[in-house]
């Protein structure tokens, strides 16, 4: 899916503390020589799990109202 929004990840915000990682259902996100990253973007579901689990607000799912 080309079109496929994905989290938003704040690397200054970001403390590697890895709950995102672990609470992720997909497996979309991990931790990569010291840096949170999508490896999995196919996977996203764009389930907003990662953003509300995130203590530092450091991931972000941004949403686009479209009117039909």
């Amino acid at each position: 899916m080309a079109d496929q929004s994905l989290p938003i990840i704040d690397k200054q915000k970001c403390t590697l503390c890895g709950q995102c990682v672990d609470i992720c259902p997909e497996g979309v996100l991990e931790i990569e020589k010291d840096t949170l990253v999508i490896a999995n973007p196919q996977n996203c579901t764009y389930c907003t799990t990662c953003e509300d689990t995130c203590p530092e607000g450091a991931v972000r799912c941004e949403f686009e109202i479209l009117w039909g």
